[in-house]
């Protein structure tokens, strides 16, 4: 009886670490930013400090992209190599401060602008990172 109990824990447990296992996902968040962008700098010291401190944070990697120049966003000086792949989604006409949700190593997510860090950015890494 003991025997069966024992084995009964253990097939419990190896499910529940598969199931943990295949619920981790690789969540990452690239902003992307210029030096002359006032609404750059004001998500800067506002909303991405509040962010900073969040534990969504602590849930995902974070990487940000800055040029000196809103007209340089896109030019590869500004881009580490292994992001440059998902720069190729961003339209020249795209405005910024600008997000990419990667989970995964898949871009989920492209938005544009503070307005869109309410909207969709925020909610969509609380829905990954959740409880």
């Amino acid at each position: 009886m003991i025997a069966v109990a024992f084995l009964a824990l253990i097939a419990i447990l190896t499910l529940t670490n598969l199931a943990t296992t295949k619920a981790a996902k690789k969540i990452t968040l690239v902003y992307v930013g210029a030096d002359n962008c006032a609404p750059c700098e004001s998500w800067q010291h506002n909303q991405g400090a509040a962010f900073r401190n969040s534990t969504e944070f602590q849930r995902l990697a974070y990487r940000e992209v800055k040029s000196p120049n809103l007209f340089d966003i896109l030019h590869d000086n500004y881009w580490p190599e292994d992001l440059r792949l998902y720069r190729q989604a961003i339209s020249r006409s795209a405005g910024v401060p600008l997000w990419l949700v990667i989970v995964d190593d898949q871009l989920v997510m492209q938005r544009a602008g503070v307005s869109q860090w309410h909207e969709s950015i925020f909610p969509k890494i609380k829905s990954l990172t959740g409880p």
